[in-house]
């Protein structure tokens, strides 16, 4: 790893992990400078943003989240996907989605995502291979 790290055994980690509130390890807590925490989602942060991640700041991350909702905005709603037999549904955490593993790729994802409302398959958009080259239509609701 190229950033500090405590060994395995290490005396403080006990201590260390009461302090940042660890649930469980893996766990990566980001903290500037000063000493101050930046986050304790650097690990979920680096999953899903890499390095673009950095600085790991809140407003970094509202920049980026921002960013997959504006590519996610003229995504059909309803897509067929050539290795799964149901409809897959555009979700985001607003409307059922969240954090997911892609199916296909095996990545983490988060924000936008295709998922099956019968099976919970999930997929990035990215993932999608669509059947017959076009979405499924979408259906007009009476609400």
């Amino acid at each position: 790893m190229p950033w500090l790290a405590l060994p395995f055994g290490d005396a403080n980690i006990r201590s260390l992990a009461k302090h940042f509130d660890v649930q469980g390890i893996p766990c990566l807590v980001i903290l500037g400078p000063d000493g101050r925490t930046v986050t304790a989602k650097g690990r979920s942060l680096i999953n899903l943003y890499q390095e673009n991640a950095f600085p790991f700041t809140e407003s970094k991350v509202e920049l980026l989240e921002s960013q997959v909702d504006e590519e996610a905005r003229d995504l059909p709603r309803k897509k067929l996907h050539g290795g799964h037999r149901h409809e897959l549904n555009l979700v985001s955490q607003e409307n059922g989605g969240g954090a997911f593993i892609c199916c296909n790729c095996e990545e983490q994802g988060v924000g936008w995502a295709y998922q099956c409302l019968d099976c919970g398959y999930e997929l990035h958009p990215k993932c999608v291979r669509v059947v017959e080259d076009h979405a499924v239509p979408e259906v007009a609701s009476n609400g």
